[in-house]
């Protein structure tokens, strides 16, 4: 597996934000992490991504576990989209430099950027329609050209691994028509995707499996044919 989570746990204070998880995911793979608000499902991804420390349990990701030797190179192979997330630890930060902290797979830059860099990370956002916007600070954009920004972080390392958290919420029609189709084509590439999500519509067509978590914990892990709302509540 290139993820494979055992036993997993997050404790804050006296209460558990993730208890006892195991989940494997294998290359190639498309699944979708369902769960009410608050069930943990951007505690667990973070962690997943090295963003989010546990208490308990093992973690591997590419077959290693986080360590303060390798925990930016495995994080530059897992694209981590995710607003809920970056909002709250880089909106000060100019929006050309979260765009090039994934190459150095941290939350600010670390080092030297090349040209060529620079200039793919400008095409990217051109993309987006944000050529405009590359000095803006983060929290000044729109939540659709924040998930945008972080989309085009996430390309510029062309990573193994790709997750995206509740990707469609709070933006327009157009905007999550231009993401669902985002997402194909990167699943065709082969690409490993995980994608975060509270809605029923974005279940389907989209993913192989789900992994349902419920309170913090995985209460079902289900292929596509066994997706159902019962399943899914339960």
């Amino acid at each position: 597996p290139i993820i494979d989570v055992h036993g997993l746990s997050c404790k804050s204070g006296n209460n558990y934000l993730l208890h006892d998880v195991n989940w494997k995911v294998y290359p190639g793979e498309h699944w979708v992490v369902f769960g009410l608000n608050g069930s943990g499902k951007t505690t667990l991804l973070g962690a997943v991504a090295g963003f989010q420390p546990y208490t308990h349990g093992t973690l591997r990701v590419f077959g290693e576990e986080y360590s303060d030797e390798n925990i930016f190179r495995l994080r530059r192979r897992i694209g981590f989209v995710s607003s809920s997330f970056f909002d709250k630890v880089v909106a000060e930060e100019a929006v050309i430099n979260i765009v090039l902290s994934g190459l150095f797979g941290s939350l600010g830059v670390r080092g030297k950027v090349s040209d060529h860099a620079r200039v793919e990370a400008e095409m990217l956002l051109a993309t987006f329609g944000l050529e405009e916007k590359i000095d803006y600070p983060f929290k000044m954009l729109s939540k659709g050209e924040r998930q945008n920004v972080l989309i085009a972080r996430a390309l510029l390392v062309r990573p193994d691994i790709l997750i995206l958290d509740e990707p469609t919420r709070g933006i327009d029609v157009g905007a999550k028509v231009e993401i669902y189709q985002l997402i194909n084509q990167l699943a065709e590439e082969g690409k490993s995707i995980i994608l975060i999500s509270s809605e029923m519509m974005e279940l389907m067509g989209l993913c192989d499996r789900i992994v349902v978590v419920h309170d913090g914990s995985v209460s079902a892990t289900l292929e596509r044919d066994e997706i159902s709302e019962e399943n899914l509540i339960k």
